[in-house]
């Protein structure tokens, strides 16, 4: 079976390369799926940089790779809701770098007819950090106006989506180039971030602001925007001045949160959620190594997806 792993810490010309695995047992909470495409996140690039290293231990050859999407092969004897020869999205602890992975039952669902194999792959851990954030972090405290920060991207395009489902008046901002899709996912009002200060445009507006950006200025920006007493959530670092009163909250995975919830919730919104992709790549080695040094830069927005022909 290929994978494409880690022999190390380092770049991804350097680290990243292609083994020859033996195919993991299937206990009775286990499925076994052959992958069609999975995705390429930034925490996969972190993880190959070393910049989790201080709190999270791999093993060398270790495969990343966390979302999937693939056809099931074989099904453990307590696992009900899917069978062989389904369709399923998977959301693995690590390993969908590769032709096949064996995850926990509670960890795969039906993938829906609407949802292509791509974009499959692709929704699996923005979706998850979208909803648990919205639904469990915040819940009823979320408030009427939202705003989202880096609303172009996986995290932030989702989130735009799914606020607007649920009712609420949402603020957002990206670049220039990003307006007309952010406008067409449903945001009721847009700043480009590279044409005006956003802090000043939405200041004072927002019952939460939800920074999906790397961090930095944007941060600033969001703190001018939240209400007093309002809530700040970003996905990366808080920022460094809180200098209005109000809810600071890091969001990040936590074992609290099921995999199996959020991933049913996806389904239910399928035909009406939109992902932009940014590139779908051959299943190769080169092309794990490209999709890494893409998300290094400043990529455009949308997903990297490695999908086999």
């Amino acid at each position: 079976m290929k994978r494409f792993a880690l022999k190390d810490y380092g770049t991804a010309k350097d680290v990243l390369i292609e083994i020859q695995a033996e195919a993991r047992p299937v206990d009775e909470t286990h499925v076994r799926v052959a992958l069609t495409a999975f995705a390429i996140n930034p925490y996969d690039v972190a993880l190959r940089q070393g910049a989790m290293r201080d709190f999270r231990t791999v093993k060398f050859p270790y495969v990343l790779g966390n979302d999937g999407a693939g056809i099931v092969t074989e099904v453990g004897a307590a696992v009900t809701h899917v069978k062989v020869g389904n369709e399923v999205i998977v959301h693995a602890i690590s390993g969908t770098y590769g032709e096949e992975i064996v995850a926990p039952g509670k960890k795969v669902v039906k993938k829906p007819a609407a949802l292509s194999w791509e974009v499959a792959a692709g929704m699996v851990t923005p979706w998850l950090t979208t909803y648990n954030l919205v639904t469990h972090l915040l819940g009823d405290t979320i408030g009427q106006t939202v705003m989202v920060q880096g609303a172009s991207g996986a995290v932030g395009s989702l989130l735009v989506q799914f606020l607007k489902k649920q009712g609420k008046t949402v603020l957002a901002s990206a670049s220039k180039r990003n307006e007309s899709w952010v406008t067409r996912l449903g945001a009721d009002q847009f700043a480009a971030y590279d044409q005006a200060d956003a802090g000043k445009v939405f200041a004072n507006q927002a019952d939460t602001v939800i920074d999906a950006t790397k961090g930095g200025v944007a941060g600033e920006a969001g703190v001018q925007i939240m209400k007093t007493g309002g809530n700040f959530v970003a996905l990366n670092a808080l920022p460094k001045e809180q200098t209005k009163t109000g809810n600071y909250l890091a969001f990040g995975p936590s074992k609290e949160y099921s995999d199996f919830e959020a991933l049913t919730a996806l389904t239910e919104v399928a035909d009406e959620i939109q992902l932009k992709i940014a590139e779908v790549l051959p299943f190769t080695l080169a092309s794990v190594i490209y999709g890494h040094e893409k998300l290094e830069g400043h990529p455009s927005a949308g997903k990297i997806i490695i999908k086999k022909e």
